[in-house]
């Protein structure tokens, strides 16, 4: 069911809520990420008021999704940033905190401003009246309006450019919060980027290039990464940018909307797995990890779940959101672009393998690791929740493409083809999930039976880190096996080596440092003196009524 409610209005600004298939779709990404979530709060001991600034975040992303004008929108928009911020602030050191505020008040500041800019044209702050407060903008604001309003949504992406908070606070972040930073509130920017393209205005192609250029170079930045958590910050931004490209394409919503649900879906099992190896191993680092797939064989197995699906190979759904990206961007000849985002998509399993490489496969680089015993139960949970539903998405590739047809139909664009849950239908060709899912295993089973029936011979290692070539012991600051240092002979390619060589880092670090300095200029202003802050006072308002009589 779907109404419009309007709950407040004055003047010429009116603000409502309503109910669409589109908000309900997110609502259900909230709400279930938020009970994957919940399974492992067990493990942590937190302050109640984290869970307070938890439950005021979730009521700010329903306000967000559920809002009908921009000034609802916008509320909703800052709770989120503040209540993140002071989420974060539990683990974030001073700097990232920094860096994050900044950023958050831009996107907020950007935001304002293309609010103000289409609101100056019609008086109107709803989203009906959007497209045609747009067509009334001159050229100039029009330009402006679309800049303002990118730079917004694209600083909560963490899109290359403005990815200089996300890493960092990816990294420092709780291991409860990060799978739903990375899960939900990234869904956000895209929730945000469907309203402007939908009811404001379409913007394709230089979108379509903007997004692919952050898979790219995102994907690069992965591959060098020693940090586990760092590494999936910059997958999150290169699957993220794979859905902005796709919405640069007419009539690529449908695969936005699914692949929006698998990245949704990964993330969540993809943190929640490396949660889980911190909570037992209490390391955040390939280099101080490897070899732990004897002791936490369920964790391994869940983690292979995770990243086949993330690298959109058959049978699981994450080939479903792929297959339809691909076929929208050969359906309206976007090839250049389809060519990069194949290639960021290949690329992409140098960090995906070294993701299963540095953690569980290889040699151990400590004999604590030795020691290790399976994570807790309700780890493994979501993680089987989540698994499961890819397995049904890669048996069934359209079954959610029912309700993402009406979510197509509210916005009048063209309703995505299936024959049956198990076949999806493009312009081009069509797969049948079920039929691929089972040669897969067809093929597993056979291959296995092979190994199992061939005599084995050899024996069993009784110390692993007694390694080959006359038997050298290794101390503990030997490296083990190369898993964490995958991709660092990438640097030989002079195109990767200029992408990983320069950053936009020194650019960021100088505003930071800046605006640091301002606040502690106008902190002491604020000397807690009568005299001085009356004599600021009086200034101030002579200032402005100077203003007042020009």
């Amino acid at each position: 069911m779907i109404f419009d409610l309007t709950i407040f209005a004055l003047s010429d600004i009116t603000l409502s809520i309503k109910v669409t298939h589109l908000a309900n779709f997110f609502a259900i990404l909230i709400s279930f990420s938020s009970i994957m979530i919940l399974f492992i709060t067990k493990n942590y001991k937190l302050k109640k008021s984290f869970y307070a600034l938890f439950i005021t975040l979730i009521a700010s992303l329903f306000l967000i999704i559920y809002a009908h004008d921009f000034l609802l929108f916008f509320v909703g928009w800052e709770i989120m940033s503040i209540s993140t911020y002071f989420l974060l602030s539990f683990t974030l050191d001073k700097k990232t905190l920094q860096k994050y505020i900044i950023f958050a008040m831009a996107s907020a500041l950007s935001l304002l401003l293309s609010i103000v800019i289409l609101y100056s044209s019609e008086h109107s702050l709803l989203y009906i009246d959007a497209h045609k407060s747009f067509l009334a903008l001159e050229n100039s604001k029009a330009i402006f309006f679309i800049i303002s309003i990118l730079i917004a949504i694209f600083i909560k992406l963490g899109t290359i450019g403005f990815h200089y908070w996300l890493v960092d606070s990816y990294e420092q972040s709780h291991n409860l919060f990060t799978p739903f930073l990375s899960a939900i509130l990234s869904k956000m920017g895209i929730y945000a980027l469907i309203i402007v393209l939908t009811q404001v205005v379409d913007i394709t192609y230089p979108l379509a290039i903007l997004g692919v250029i952050s898979s790219i170079i995102a994907t690069f930045k992965a591959i060098q990464e020693d940090s586990i958590k760092r590494l999936l910050a910059y997958s999150s931004i290169a699957q993220l940018g794979y859905i902005i490209t796709i919405l640069g394409v007419y009539d690529g919503m449908g695969g936005a909307l699914y692949h929006s649900l698998i990245h949704t879906i990964i993330k969540l099992l993809l943190f929640i797995n490396i949660a889980g190896v911190i909570f037992i191993t209490k390391e955040t680092h390939f280099s101080k990890l490897g070899g732990i797939i004897y002791k936490t064989p369920h964790s391994f197995i869940l983690m292979l779940i995770a990243i086949i699906a993330l690298a959109g190979i058959p049978p699981l759904g994450g080939f479903s959101s792929k297959f339809l990206i691909y076929s929208s961007l050969l359906e309206t000849k976007y090839l250049l672009i389809l060519i990069a985002v194949m290639f960021s998509s290949i690329s992409a399993f140098l960090y995906i393998y070294k993701l299963i490489y540095g953690i569980y496969l290889g040699h151990p680089t400590h004999k604590k690791l030795e020691t290790l015993e399976e994570v807790p139960f309700s780890f493994l949970l979501p993680q089987y929740i989540l698994a499961f539903i890819l397995i049904i998405l890669g048996l069934y590739p359209a079954i959610v493409v029912p309700y993402f047809n009406t979510i197509l139909e509210e916005l009048h664009l063209q309703a995505m083809k299936f024959t049956d849950y198990s076949t999806l239908i493009t312009p081009f060709t069509e797969f049948n999930g079920t039929v691929i899912f089972i040669a897969f295993i067809a093929i597993f089973l056979t291959i296995l039976t092979l190994f199992i029936t061939i005599k084995n011979k050899t024996k069993k290692v009784k110390n692993r880190f007694d390694i080959a070539y006359c038997a050298e012991l290794p101390n503990e600051n030997t490296d083990l096996h190369y898993g964490y240092s995958i991709g660092k002979e990438l640097y030989r390619v002079d195109f990767i080596k200029t992408i990983l060589n320069n950053s936009i880092q020194p650019f960021y670090e100088y505003i930071v440092i800046q605006t640091i300095n301002i606040a502690e200029i106008t902190k002491n202003l604020y000397s807690g003196k009568l005299n001085i802050n009356f004599n600021i006072t009086i200034l101030f308002v002579i200032i402005l009524f100077w203003w007042s009589l020009r």
